[in-house]
């Protein structure tokens, strides 16, 4: 594929992210997705990772209680679904075999995902594979119980020492407890400190609206003018985006 093909694939809201050359938070660093319980979370991530990939980078994907080829499944309809939309005359299974090779799913089952075991199948990763993951994704696992939450600090310390970034996602309840100004809805206010990017999936009347919630030190709703497909969670044409 092409780096002009690969370019005109790209469509996660990731591609918004981009300062200094370099889309998402940065090596080190972590970005939180909420949304509330079927809202496209998963889709969501599989999009930044897949975007990542057609990037160049190598991706790491850690999902909870989900079997790998139920993770493969969602990247590879992911990429028909683009390369439909582009109309893109190429060999999808060449395009896979491509992905597949910055690559790698690891599923964690039951209560068996700690930092400890994530940072041991990194460095095997490193030594065994020479696989060195840019983008880590850690899915599923539950922000609203407080181990996770107490995990999070080893998590970046780990995306530190890796040289990667980290997205994460948390359950937002508009039910829950109430936001207090100046801090990140519940429960991500707990782990704010730790986090550089912040954001919110909520649908409307038209798809789903991406709102930035924390930009590194700045905590505060921003729009991005980016309206999301519901099923995809692409980036598709805003109606309501101020003009250029």
């Amino acid at each position: 594929m092409t780096a002009e093909m690969k370019s005109r694939l790209r469509r996660s809201t990731r591609t918004l992210l981009e300062k200094d050359g370099a889309p998402g938070p940065g090596p080190g660093k972590i970005a939180l997705v909420m949304a509330r319980a079927g809202v496209g979370k998963t889709a969501f991530m599989v999009g930044v990772g897949l975007d990542a990939l057609l990037s160049g980078q190598k991706v790491l994907h850690v999902t909870v209680d989900r079997p790998v080829e139920k993770v493969r499944t969602w990247y590879d309809d992911l990429l028909l679904e683009m390369l439909k939309e582009q109309h893109a005359d190429v060999s999808r299974p060449a395009i896979q075999l491509e992905i597949e090779r910055l690559r790698h799913i690891r599923t964690f089952l039951g209560h068996s995902f700690t930092p400890e075991r994530l940072e041991d199948f990194v460095t095997k990763l490193g030594a065994f594979a020479d696989f060195k993951p840019d983008v880590i994704i850690l899915d599923r696992l539950e922000m609203e119980k407080p181990e996770v939450r107490a995990m999070v600090p080893a998590i970046r310390a780990i995306a530190d020492r890796a040289g990667a970034e980290v997205w994460m996602s948390s359950r937002w309840h508009r039910e829950g407890p109430p936001e207090k100004p100046g801090h990140l809805p519940p429960p991500a206010d707990e782990i704010e400190d730790q986090v550089d990017l912040a954001f919110l999936l909520k649908h409307d009347g038209t798809g789903v609206r991406l709102t930035l919630l924390k930009d590194r030190d700045r905590i505060g709703r921003q729009s991005m003018h980016a309206l999301l497909d519901p099923t995809t969670l692409l980036l598709v044409p805003d109606p309501a985006a101020p003009s250029a």
